[in-house]
């Protein structure tokens, strides 16, 4: 039984056969069998391609550092009292220069995960969505439970 989107990059030889594949060959079943009801359902959670698209423009702006820095902050923000971070504020976290945060705030902002408000002077910045506060609350957990 041939599957369509198994791209090949595994195979692995009959049992018996001599080989050099190691770890790879441990990575794949034995045999090719399907579970019909489980296919299913993880094929029925799969995302859109329009969903695809707008999780990988997300995740690609986790990618950049200070970006990341900036959202991590703004998460820190968004669960306190004082849900907002001016740009000098975030300046001072990221130790990024004024250019390079305003610019990656800009990102951030056309992308709909902050937005900002002017007081006089000073520009604030804040998190959007819960969503993305707990999306990242998530993945620290995660890398910090790995690293321990």
């Amino acid at each position: 039984m041939s599957n369509p989107s198994y791209d090949g990059s595994i195979k692995c030889p009959p049992q018996g056969a001599t080989t050099r594949c190691g770890d790879a060959c441990s990575q794949v079943c034995d045999v090719e069998v399907i579970h019909a009801e489980t296919v299913r359902a993880a094929r029925a959670a799969l995302p859109s391609a329009n969903e695809q698209a707008a999780l990988s423009r997300l995740f690609a702006l986790f990618s950049n550092p200070t970006r990341l820095n900036l959202l991590v902050a703004l998460r820190s923000a968004f669960r306190s009292e004082q849900p907002e971070l001016c740009v000098c504020d975030l300046e001072a976290i990221t130790g990024a220069s004024q250019s390079l945060v305003s610019h990656q705030l800009g990102a951030l902002r056309e992308a709909g995960l902050v937005t900002s408000r002017r007081a006089g002077r000073l520009v604030y910045y804040r998190m959007t969505a819960a969503a993305i506060a707990t999306l990242l609350d998530d993945a620290l957990l995660a890398v910090r439970r790995e690293a321990a």
